[in-house]
């Protein structure tokens, strides 16, 4: 079993969820910043767009724990905000090469979450979070490829 299998494993569902709610609202965050900081029509729609994607999905997760999970009695550590965001919460957007950098973290960070989900869905025998865990490595797995695809800053 690979480390961060391990890591993930050793999460109780509450914590897990918590961690995802974390990261979920962290990536709102940084799509609503790069729509702000961007001159490109094209780049501040999709990243809105984005944005609002990410604030569903932290709903989502938090009406999911809410409803199915009781405990949380715990805090999170950067250990485990590790598990799911790449590099700093705040991302320096001061020029074309710093957003591009942005960019690559933020897509390195979607195929992390996307490996998370997709771990807690393996592993998990709570059979009412499997389609949520699911759709949400799925969605991504769709961000990642989007942002990889997107046109190039002008």
């Amino acid at each position: 079993m690979d480390e961060y299998r391990e890591k993930v494993r050793q999460l109780s569902m509450e914590k897990a969820l918590a961690v995802a709610a974390y990261g979920e609202s962290v990536a709102a965050y940084r799509y609503r910043t790069l729509a702000e900081k961007t001159a490109s029509e094209v780049h501040k729609a999709l990243f809105a767009e984005m944005a609002d994607e990410e604030q569903a999905h932290h709903i989502q997760v938090q009406e999911c724990a809410r409803r199915h999970l009781t405990s949380t009695d715990f805090v999170l550590s950067k250990a485990d905000k590790d598990l799911i965001i790449v590099g700093s919460r705040m991302l320096d957007l001061s020029d074309r090469v710093s957003f591009e950098q942005a960019l690559k973290v933020i897509t390195e960070s979607e195929w992390l979450t996307g490996r998370f989900y997709a771990t807690l869905h393996e592993i998990t025998t709570q059979d009412e979070v499997k389609p949520l865990l699911k759709a949400m490595a799925d969605e991504c797995q769709v961000h990642a490829k989007r942002l990889e695809n997107i046109p190039p800053l002008d």
